[in-house]
């Protein structure tokens, strides 16, 4: 017997070791790369990327439209908005109200303050759709100051309490606040209206300022004059700045609630698609192990369906066939078991009852030549004793479910050892547990290859090997006796059997042999798991 050896080491930590935040975090991530792996997951990332992506496009598309329609494009900025159009836009969108407290006595500065700040410059606007009184409207507002002063150039009023403070309302307007405003108000309190004189470039298409007088509906007499100062415009050059404001406001809301919503419809959907696979999945694990009580019912109608109906007529098929394979095996072991009794024990008992007849025959007559027929008749006895007791371990192996499967070897070893008069050694080379399958088939390929030893080699010595790798287990099996050339054929399912059993297991069967140097056999076993 080999011998084998193994170490046990034992680590153990103090049970007030705490787990370091870094740990804790890499437990974490590992949790959630785990959690991509998954189907469920996978299909509810799926759905919630989707949505948020395809709500995502749709919000830019829209805002790009929208934009596009109301910002001032770049070419009209160029060529079509001269200071002639620009008076008439703001003329157009200033409100009516500046006229009317224009013309108060006294005029009330503090509610022209309180219009200034609460109006906007709009410079275009876009009607998207009407239902009753209920408007939608997208418009664009300049970014910019209005000052209004009175037709005696006192400041009656600002809008941007940066450049003029509260103070300044009702004193004469500083003309250092925007370069050159001397000329253009002085222009507008005359009550000329040419827009060249009245309008100043401070940077193309950038900041300019202009000033609106307002006249006297009766007799047309300078009101007041507004400045109107811009500082940018709202161009086509700034649409990427309007979606990403649009994207920053309001469409982050709806960007995580329509991901909120479509993570929880993913997630409820993945979850019934995944539970259907789980039960496929457990239905075909019971399948593996030979079970077929239980079929896969999935009445949905859909692809998983359509699957499982295949799996369930393969489970049935594949039950008819394990039922016609073991009715076929039987066949052939009854059939071997035949030709085995046939070819050996009957021929041998047939032998023996002819010497017994001519033994008594010449029982009377010649009592020396009797005796030598009847010890011809027991020796034949005796191998027919030995050749039903090989058919009889072959039927009922002895308990290999224990764990000393390799003593079971060497007994059984031993035995055959005794009966057929061959000296026999046994060399195991590792030890492990092994599944009982394994175990079975490497007794019946033992079995098998030391009966042929027995019948027809002529050996005197055979070694048997049993050696445990790391995830394979090999028998080899090695006579001295007078060997055969494996390239012709012989009868008998012998070293069939011995093969198409490893072959079973996925393993692998080798025979060598050479006429008068003996047989060899080696049989490679492959286990899933090895217990140490």
């Amino acid at each position: 017997m080999g011998q084998s050896s193994f170490s046990v080491i034992l680590k153990m930590q103090p049970q007030s070791l705490v787990r370091s935040p870094g740990y804790t975090i890499m437990a974490f991530l590992n949790r959630v790369q785990q959690s991509f792996r998954r189907l469920q997951w996978k299909l509810t990332y799926s759905y919630t990327a989707v949505t948020v992506g395809s709500l995502l496009v749709v919000v830019l598309i829209l805002g790009y439209l929208l934009f596009s329609q109301v910002l001032v494009p770049l070419d009209i900025l160029n060529s079509v908005l001269s200071p002639k159009a620009w008076i008439q836009i703001i003329s157009e969108s200033a409100p009516p109200e500046w006229r009317y407290v224009l013309s108060q006595d006294p005029v009330d500065t503090r509610l022209i303050s309180l219009l200034l700040r609460e109006g906007n410059l709009q410079i275009t606007h876009l009607e998207l759709f009407r239902v009753g009184d209920l408007q939608i409207q997208l418009r664009t507002t300049g970014q910019g100051s209005v000052f209004l002063v009175d037709e005696n150039g006192i400041l009656l009023g600002s809008s941007n309490p940066n450049l003029v403070s509260e103070d300044a309302i009702g004193q004469p307007i500083d003309m250092g606040i925007l370069p050159g405003l001397a000329v253009p108000l002085e222009t507008a309190l005359s009550g000329e209206i040419d827009p060249e004189r009245l309008f100043v470039t401070l940077e193309p298409n950038e900041r300019f300022y202009f000033a609106l007088p307002y006249f006297d509906e009766v007799n047309q007499e300078v009101l007041g004059v507004g400045i109107i100062y811009f500082e940018n415009l709202p161009t086509e050059n700034d649409l990427p700045s309007n979606i990403l404001s649009l994207l920053n406001q309001s469409v982050m809301i709806l960007l995580l609630a329509a991901g909120l919503l479509g993570t929880i419809f993913g997630f409820l959907t993945a979850r019934g698609m995944t539970k259907r696979l789980q039960r496929v999945s457990q239905v075909t694990d019971a399948w593996s192990q030979g079970d077929f009580s239980d079929f896969i019912s999935d009445p949905v109608g859909d692809e998983i369906s359509q699957l499982t109906e295949r799996l369930n007529h393969m489970a049935e098929q594949l039950q008819q066939f394990l039922r016609r394979s073991q009715e076929i095996a039987v066949a052939e072991e009854r059939n071997r078991l035949a030709r085995d009794l046939h070819d050996s024990a009957k021929q041998e008992a047939l032998a023996a009852s002819f010497h017994l007849g001519t033994a008594l025959t010449l029982f009377e007559r010649d009592p020396q030549r009797a005796r030598v027929h009847l010890v011809e008749a027991d020796f034949l006895v005796d191998s027919v004793r030995g050749e039903l007791t090989d058919l009889i371990h072959e039927l009922r192996p002895p308990s290999i479910n224990g764990d000393n499967f390799d003593e079971t070897i060497n007994e059984y070893l031993i035995e055959w050892a005794h009966q057929a008069g061959i000296k026999a050694t046994l060399n195991v080379i590792g030890s492990f547990d092994l599944p009982l399958d394994i175990k079975q088939a490497i007794y019946r390929i033992l079995q098998e290859a030391l009966a042929n030893v027995a019948r027809h080699s002529s050996a005197d010595q055979v070694m048997v090997t049993l050696q445990y790798r790391a995830t394979v287990v090999e028998l080899m099996i090695q006579d001295d006796g007078l060997g055969f050339d494996t390239q012709q054929h012989y009868d008998g399912i012998g070293l069939q059997s011995m093969r198409e059993r490893a072959e079973t297991f996925g393993g692998d069967f080798n025979l060598i042999s050479t006429v008068g140097q003996g047989t060899q056999i080696e049989v490679a076993l492959p286990i899933e798991t090895k217990r140490e």
